[in-house]
């Protein structure tokens, strides 16, 4: 029965290839637009973190709330301390910090390689899986020796440095060493003092999910174990991101709290901390990652509904106008003794024929959308890499299809269950059944109308918030301008030295066809780094309260290259 009113539903709709082609594009565009929309939400937003019990995990951040500083990263010493101190509230405590490095091949030629420095438990508590060799060991994360006492002087023998041990990320180890398993147990040759040892191997597309302005690489190549070391004197480098594992039936508040009694006893103890106004926040991971593109994500997703609403009213409004010009075969066809229910059935058949082939040209439009979103979409989105049509997306794209064909079949089929057989069959050629189907009609027209007037006003406060924001002036012109970074100890350690050799990099570069000035910066002018220092007037140095934090910029005059007399 099923199969013969669909079969009969595709005649009938191939009598009107126009009114078929037209419903079915308006709907391809509604479900295409919030299917592609819809796959962003989903990797960003919905999907679990890769990680093992994702939702048990949490990012610990620290706040200077007298100086308006957030998600600040933490100093070895007070790492160590929240790691002690949440002991009942978290199962471990891991932390990271990334870096650009140099590493020098075989030939001496340098590389440029994104470098991760991890407690020794931070793989066994997210969950990553080695392939080759072995994780770190807590003696791979034992502090330096530090010199005994009175040792320190010229000449004194001095306590031999702890080596460091290396974990390599499955690509690199492809790229750089042909997946060759005797890579393990080698030192890597660095431009610095240290040679990492090769220990183990990390299984493929494993990646650090931080918010952008974390300023964390994603995807680290070389992963060092971290050796802490704990010296008050040495409290304000701070570089660590740390990730915590809640205890089962450990509930968030109880962690919070637990962080608010460590960061309370570090305000007791140093001032920097107590007139800094120095507090941790604990977060879920997903939560803290997703923070800054939510906003966003929820209002696109909000205006693909209201557009997919709006098709469905100009497709219901079809159907209402065609069931309206089909009022005589559906009286002839009561007449003979068609049920209501069986001329209802039939107009949704129709339209959930429609909806399905609408679906399935918006799905295509939908994977031809999702290539151009990750084209546009900006680099601070999280999870760019993960936006798909899986399953999940499928499911959406199907439940908007069967929700389309209810919302804009249900109004035809109640019009077609219910005609007027006397006075259709007497009425002549003049029908008035356009005229009848007036105040539903009406009814489906206030709705889109009313549901196009919030999409346009949303989208003209949309377009007006990106013309305000293409306005701001960034202070300098960035039309032709190329950066890259200078890494690594270069040019020795003597302040004349390492200015010689800055100008030498100037002089070349100055020289090369088509450079007219060289200038440099660190870091780059917008590029996210934040390196808050304390700042304060004369009054700050009787109360410490006073300081303030400030971003600081070390710029170097940009050189032109001289102009040629004509």
């Amino acid at each position: 029965m099923a199969l013969r009113e669909l079969a009969f539903a595709g005649r009938t709709l191939r009598k009107s290839p126009i009114f078929a082609l037209t419903a079915a594009l308006t709907i391809a565009l509604g479900v295409g637009a919030s299917t592609a929309i819809f796959s962003v939400t989903n990797a960003v937003l919905l999907r679990p973190l890769p990680y093992k019990d994702p939702d048990r995990l949490v990012i610990a951040a620290s706040d200077m709330r007298n100086r308006n500083v957030r998600d600040f990263p933490f100093s070895n010493e007070d790492f160590i301390d929240l790691r002690e101190g949440t002991k009942d509230a978290f199962l471990d405590l891991a932390g990271v910090f990334t870096f650009r490095n140099i590493l020098l091949k075989e030939d001496g030629t340098p590389e440029q390689v994104r470098s991760a420095v991890v407690t020794t438990n931070f793989f066994r508590l997210v969950g990553a899986k080695i392939v080759l060799g072995r994780d770190f060991s807590e003696a791979d994360g034992l502090p330096q020796p530090a010199p005994p006492p009175g040792v320190a002087q010229p000449g004194a023998p001095a306590a031999p440095p702890l080596p460091i041990m290396a974990l390599l990320s499955y690509e690199y180890f492809q790229r750089r060493y042909g997946l060759n398993p005797s890579v393990l147990g080698q030192l890597m040759i660095t431009n610095g003092p240290f040679r990492p040892q090769i220990v183990g191997v990390l299984a493929p597309g494993f990646q650090l999910y931080f918010p952008s302005a974390a300023n964390v690489e994603p995807v680290p190549e070389v992963w060092l174990a971290n050796r802490l070391g704990y010296d008050n004197a040495n409290r304000n480098g701070v570089s660590i991101r740390a990730v915590g594992r809640l205890k089962d039936g450990v509930p968030l508040e109880r962690a919070q709290a637990v962080a608010d009694n460590v960061a309370a006893e570090a305000r007791k103890n140093f001032l920097i901390e107590r007139t800094a106004g120095y507090a941790i926040r604990v977060e879920p991971m997903r939560q803290h990652l997703v923070s800054e593109a939510r906003p966003a994500i929820l209002a696109l997703m909000g205006a693909v509904i209201f557009l997919l609403l709006i098709a469905c009213a100009n497709v219901a409004n079809l159907l209402l106008v065609r069931a309206s010009l089909r009022e005589r075969e559906l009286a002839v066809r009561a007449a003979i003794g068609a049920s209501w229910w069986h001329l209802a059935r039939q107009m949704l058949t129709e339209a959930f024929l429609l909806a399905a082939i609408g679906a399935l040209a918006g799905l295509a439009l939908a994977w031809l959308g999702i290539h151009e979103l990750l084209i546009i979409a900006p680099a601070n989105l999280p999870r760019l890499d993960t936006i798909r049509i899986d399953s999940v997306v499928l499911a959406f794209t199907a439940l908007a299809g069967v929700l389309a064909a209810a919302i804009f079949g249900l109004a035809s089929a109640w019009r077609a269950s219910r005609p007027d057989v006397m006075n259709v069959l007497r009425g002549t050629s003049r029908s008035e059944g356009l005229a009848s189907g007036g105040p539903l009609r009406k009814l489906v027209v206030v709705a889109e109308v009313a549901l196009s007037f919030v999409l346009l006003i949303g989208s003209g406060l949309m377009l007006r918030s990106f013309l305000e924001l293409q306005r701001i002036n960034p202070g300098f012109d960035p039309y032709g301008l190329l950066t890259f970074q200078v890494l690594g100890n270069r040019g020795g350690t003597k302040p004349e030295e390492r200015g010689a050799f800055m100008h030498q990099i100037q002089d070349r570069l100055r020289g090369i066809t088509g450079v007219q000035g060289v200038a440099a910066s660190f870091p780059f002018p917008l590029a996210g780094d934040f390196s808050p220092i304390r700042w304060g007037t004369e009054e700050a140095l009787s109360d410490a309260g006073k300081f303030q934090a400030v971003d600081f910029q070390i710029v170097l005059p940009v050189t032109l290259k001289p102009c040629a007399r004509p």
